[in-house]
């Protein structure tokens, strides 16, 4: 059988990179002359990889069923995702990497069936079968025919690829054969349904984009997260796509524009006041509506006026929130965001222009960097991921985490001022914990936070 084009990881294809400690304006000129250089870690403490984001983009969806064809650890991911799909793992030894793990596969998928009834199956590889070339594809195909219904292969590996978003990409893949396949043999008969496809992996965004589409007199298609096989069906039959999160979902996006020829409107996320109104304007002129909109929205409290503050979100999400943060009268110390590519650089360069002497962190996976930079730059408030919160409350900083959801719109705006104030009211809390033993070693705070960050030579 002819060996399936791979993938094109995201360092190649966005030159992306995914690790950087600096001002901003030094990495944006190397890509402004065209290649920015790769950085390494000579020390990681842990980070996520393409299988753990193939998990996160398909797990979301309802009905589903994932085998995560590898060693039994492979599947923890898996677990710590709690995802809408039913997963079960091959859990390979060492018998089935010499002599091949067809049956096993192909055991655990009928039996996953067999238990859960799922529309589809989603296989998704470790990197054990991709150093041993399984072959997924041909087991995934002969399944199909005889359980009659889609058996996926997700083309993911674990190791070629140090931007997890690589992952998004492999999940995308077989999603969109999903999505697409109403519209394969080119129908011209597709009408049109007041619908807007909002690509995102947390199934929670679809309430508050729902409530700024309702205006508007549309309603929101959420895909991946929360989606089952009613929503890829009418995906194709969608007035517009509009990634919530464009790191996982403008692939997916792209890919329902050339195949069921839904127009891609790409835009920042609606966090903020100036972005949400931002965001309903541009729908409602993409789609012919009236914009609608609350135009009596108060000001934003500045409840953080005079504060410095840390934000560590994913790239898109992050840029977005250091705006709401600026109109809580708060100024960036610092953003650490999962890693940078040509995709975010509109907004890295806004971002540069406003916040010049804030650092820019890219590290995904990081939190002993993210402790040494606290230390050196010391925000009056962190925001970010729960676990990233914790270290920074460890540090004696107010901190609290927050869900991408939490931000979507006025109410967004709303909850983030009422969580910073409170949290820099309650300094006490963090000051208590920053009298507790540290996770780290003094040594390690007596060196630069870069300080296992090399460029790759080449």
């Amino acid at each position: 059988m002819a060996r399936r084009p791979g993938l094109v990881i995201r360092e190649k294809r966005l030159n992306g990179i995914g690790a950087w400690l600096g001002s901003s304006s030094p990495i944006l000129a190397e890509f402004a002359s065209g290649d920015a250089a790769q950085r390494v870690r000579t020390f990681s403490e842990t980070a996520p990889d393409d299988v753990t984001a193939a998990l996160s983009f398909l797990g979301a969806i309802e009905g589903a069923a994932i085998v995560v064809h590898a060693p039994r650890g492979c599947a923890a991911a898996a677990l710590a995702q709690k995802g809408a799909a039913a997963f079960a793992v091959t859990g390979l030894d060492q018998r089935d990497t010499i002599i091949g793990s067809g049956e096993a596969l192909a055991r655990t998928i009928r039996s996953l069936v067999e238990r859960h009834r799922p529309w589809v199956v989603f296989v998704v590889g470790g990197p054990v079968v991709a150093i041993n070339s399984d072959d997924i594809r041909s087991v995934a195909a002969e399944l199909t025919e005889t359980l009659g219904i889609p058996v996926l292969q997700v083309q993911t590996d674990g190791f070629r690829s140090r931007i997890a978003a690589t992952g998004y990409d492999a999940a995308t893949k077989v999603a969109l054969a999903l999505a697409s396949a109403p519209f394969a043999l080119g129908r011209e008969d597709v009408v049109r349904e007041d619908v807007v496809n909002v690509i995102a992996l947390d199934a929670r965004v679809g309430d508050g984009i729902a409530t700024l589409l309702e205006p508007l007199g549309l309603r929101a298609n959420l895909l991946p997260g929360g989606a089952n096989a009613a929503s890829f069906e009418l995906a194709g039959k969608a007035l517009l796509s509009v990634p919530f999160d464009g790191d996982a979902g403008t692939a997916f996006a792209q890919g329902l524009a050339e195949s069921a020829g839904v127009p891609l409107l790409l835009l920042p996320p609606p966090i903020g006041l100036s972005a949400t109104r931002a965001w309903s304007e541009a729908v409602a002129a993409a789609t012919g509506r009236s914009a609608r909109l609350q135009a009596d929205h108060p000001e934003a409290e500045r409840v953080l006026e005079g504060a410095r503050v840390h934000v560590a979100l994913s790239p898109a999400l992050a840029f977005a929130a250091a705006g709401l943060v600026e109109e809580l009268g708060g100024a960036i110390s610092a953003l650490t965001i999962d890693y940078l590519d040509k995709a975010h650089l509109p907004a890295a360069k806004a971002f540069a222009d406003r916040w010049p002497e804030a650092t820019l962190h890219v590290a995904a996976g990081q939190p002993f960097e993210i402790a040494n930079l606290l230390s050196k730059i010391n925000p009056d408030l962190f925001i970010g991921p729960p676990a990233l919160a914790a270290v920074a409350s460890q540090a004696g900083i107010a901190a609290f985490g927050v869900a991408p959801h939490r931000l979507i719109g006025a109410g967004g705006a709303e909850w983030l001022a009422n969580k910073a104030r409170n949290a820099l009211a309650n300094r006490a809390f963090a000051a208590r914990l920053a009298g507790s033993r540290s996770s780290y070693a003094s040594g390690w705070y007596r060196r630069s936070a870069d300080w296992h960050i090399k460029q790759e030579v080449r």
